[in-house]
């Protein structure tokens, strides 16, 4: 071709080729579209457990360690929704939905391992900004697609208490088990306290002593308590984690107090005319009889608040408790979620009409390049070169510009 064409005059010129591709391009975007199955999606939201729910002492004492048993019992101290997420998307949980919908058979899956993959590719689980934890899962049946949504939500549930139930019975059998312990000392600091008292006749201390002797006996027990949280701690954790390290900081605290009542340092002893009489102010027996009573005192207080734990934990073991609040249950969608076939249509129209120009324009731009070339130089003297350009005058020939399609000269060359 030997004058230049503006680009509408190209466009127009190869409208036949323009039309026919993008004509075709609808048609089999429609018929495959069509042949598409629908999938259906459904989603489910719920509430995550929250620590505020879970209440009563044992659950404040060991909220540092992740054993918070109202909201699952999960040792760790990531926010309840990320554990939630982590728990819905394992292969535990996708497993049981698998044997519930039998959806080795649905997805003609080889194995049940390949239907949970299968499975992890229709599933997705997230959070809102307000904190609740979404299930989203798609499958071919509109009910089935619920169903599973629902299951979900069903077995981590179900997952919860289990795990709840066992964590409290494994801190029951502990406490149960530091309860006798402490309870044997008890007996045996008794039994020195009524001998010594009864070989000295000293029934009882002073009105200052007792009051330092009851100070440092609460000291202890807050420190015998912060020892309990640390061992029980040091199953379910490293001495790096941050709540083991506030525990040893809140133990020296406390030591540190208890020598300042026992040896006069600090501003817990006073100024010799406080209420607290440091012990080692206290001459010969009357030290002794403070130390078997002090010590007394110490168990007497533990014993109470291991009790105290070890009920509550028999009664968090007991119950079913409800740690998943379901919002919004699943229902079947009425409408499909995919397949997006006007969107398919539209794109495979846009694409075929954009593509089609783009080929008019390199096809002319050639056979333009080729009429201006000396004879055999064209395109270079190759067979493919030959095959192309035979191609192209078929394109244009096909669905180019009209005066040109039945040019002998170009046929023959």
């Amino acid at each position: 071709m030997s004058e230049q064409r503006s680009m509408a005059g190209l466009i127009l010129g190869w409208r036949p080729l323009i039309l026919r591709v993008t004509l075709a391009a609808a048609v089999i975007s429609v018929v495959a579209s069509l042949l598409m199955p629908n999938w259906y999606a459904a989603e489910a939201t719920f509430l995550p457990p929250q620590e505020a729910e879970s209440g009563g002492s044992l659950a404040r004492v060991f909220s540092q360690m992740g054993m918070d048993f109202g909201g699952g019992g999960l040792v760790s101290s990531t926010p309840a929704a990320d554990l939630m997420l982590g728990i819905l998307k394992s292969r535990l949980i996708r497993g049981q939905v698998v044997d519930r919908f039998d959806l080795v058979n649905v997805y003609e899956a080889d194995s049940r391992d390949h239907a949970i993959g299968n499975l992890g590719d229709h599933l997705r689980v997230s959070t809102t900004s307000e904190g609740l934890v979404e299930v989203w899962v798609e499958d071919l049946d509109a009910r089935r697609a619920a169903g599973m949504a629902n299951a979900f939500v069903e077995f981590l549930d179900g997952y919860n208490r289990r795990t709840s139930v066992e964590k409290a019975g494994r801190t029951r059998e502990l406490v149960g088990s530091i309860i006798e312990e402490n309870r044997q000392r008890l007996d045996d600091a008794a039994a020195r306290l009524r001998e010594f008292q009864e070989e000295h006749e000293a029934i009882e201390i002073s009105e200052q002593t007792r009051v330092t002797v009851e100070a440092i006996a609460q000291l202890e027990s807050e420190r015998a308590r912060l020892e309990i949280e640390r061992g029980l701690l040091e199953g379910f954790s490293s001495p790096e984690q941050m709540e083991w390290k506030t525990l040893d900081a809140r133990v020296r605290e406390v030591e540190q107090k208890i020598a300042e009542l026992r040896f006069g340092r600090g501003e817990s002893a006073g100024d010799g005319g406080g209420v607290l009489l440091p012990l080692s102010d206290i001459p010969g027996l009357g030290l002794e009889l403070a130390d078997l009573t002090r010590e007394v005192m110490v168990h007497e207080r533990v014993l109470e608040f291991l009790t105290s734990q070890y009920e509550e934990a028999r009664i968090q073991e007991s119950r079913d408790m409800e740690v998943i609040h379901v919002l919004d249950a699943a229902s079947p969608p009425l409408k499909k979620f995919r397949p997006r076939r006007s969107v398919i249509v539209m794109l495979s129209v846009i694409l075929a009409l954009i593509g089609s120009i783009g080929v008019a324009f390199a096809a002319e731009g050639l056979l333009e390049y080729a009429a201006k070339s000396p004879p055999g130089l064209a395109l270079g003297d190759s067979r493919d070169s030959r095959v192309l350009l035979g191609f192209l005058r078929w394109l244009r020939a096909w669905g180019g510009p009209r005066g040109e399609r039945g040019d002998p000269a170009s046929a023959s060359s």
